[in-house]
């Protein structure tokens, strides 16, 4: 019979289980890329279910439901009376999970520390997990910028932040892209060599007076463009094939998550049972959260070649 809660001290040090957990719960948060890029609403004690009110934009010019400019000498004149609508997307957060069984053996055997290494690996796997989830909705959008017969442009980040800015998306924007997006042959980073930038404007420099393509050399995973928060995710799908990918731009009221929270904004959960009739420790990662699309022109898909 399963005992839950049992450490057990085979192959690791005292106390390996626990931190089995906490290197599960650190790598989930480091390996999450999208997170950040959304809005993310915990479902309320006693529900499973999130809902994100979506509001109504108002034409303030409107005569007789806008904003009314009082004339000289009449301010005790009424506003003009408008109404507030909103629908509603509701979200049912699911569970996510994987496990990993590790026998005694196995862990005595192991030259690692193997529950370690093992939960490390189930909290990437989950982060993984919810960055595909997210980034399959980007073919959702329905404004798409770029295109398949070349790779990604600088000119295309700006076409998408007309686009936003046009749709009164709020800021910030985020970028997510896959890696040959930004680096390569096809990549963003080739629009940035440091001649390309010499004596342009300070919205393309550095805070050191550095050119845009000293910053991207020097920033590594993210950076800033043009005011778009750029990422790198090797979860961004495919487009008709291999050699094209479709990252987006967006807001973060584009696409939102409900999960339930275990404390500090973390929806991953780490769980460990003892098996001692078959000497093994099994751990279970879940993650308990659901993505949907909120305001579709709130997010515009990047669709570019990374390979010829």
């Amino acid at each position: 019979m399963a005992q839950s809660n049992v450490v057990s001290d085979v192959g690791v040090s005292a106390g390996g289980l626990g931190t089995a957990i906490a290197s599960a719960i650190v790598q989930f948060n480091k390996a999450n890329v999208t997170q950040n890029c959304i809005t993310m609403s915990a479902a309320p004690q006693g529900t499973s279910t999130v809902k994100f009110p979506i509001y109504t934009k108002h034409d303030v010019t409107d005569g007789n439901f806008g904003v009314k400019n009082m004339a000289s000498g009449a301010e005790e004149t009424n506003a003009n009376l408008t109404s507030i609508e909103t629908t509603a997307v509701s979200l049912e957060v699911l569970r996510n999970a994987i496990r990993a069984e590790i026998t005694d053996l196995a862990a005595h055997g192991n030259a690692d520390a193997l529950l370690v290494n093992a939960g490390r690996q189930l909290g990437n796997d989950i982060a993984k997990e919810f960055d595909v989830n997210v980034c399959a909705l980007f073919d959702g959008f329905a404004t798409s910028k770029g295109t398949s017969s070349h790779g990604l442009k600088f000119l295309d980040l700006m076409d998408a932040v007309s686009s936003l800015e046009s749709n009164d998306a709020p800021r910030p924007y985020h970028g997510i892209f896959h890696p040959s997006q930004i680096y390569g042959t096809y990549g963003l980073s080739n629009e940035f060599g440091i001649s390309a930038v010499e004596g342009s404007n300070g919205a393309f420099n550095g805070a050191q007076g550095t050119s845009v393509g000293e910053q991207f050399m020097g920033a590594g995973f993210v950076t800033s463009i043009a005011g778009i928060n750029i990422y790198t995710s090797t979860s961004v799908p495919d487009g008709a094939d291999a050699t094209e990918k479709k990252g987006a731009v967006m807001a973060e009221t584009a696409i939102g998550c409900g999960y339930i929270d275990f404390g500090g904004g973390n929806f991953m959960q780490m769980t460990q049972e003892r098996e001692e009739v078959q000497a093994k420790t099994v751990l279970v990662a879940n993650g308990y959260y659901a993505v949907a699309e909120l305001v579709d022109l709130h997010g515009v898909e990047m669709h570019t070649e990374i390979s010829g």
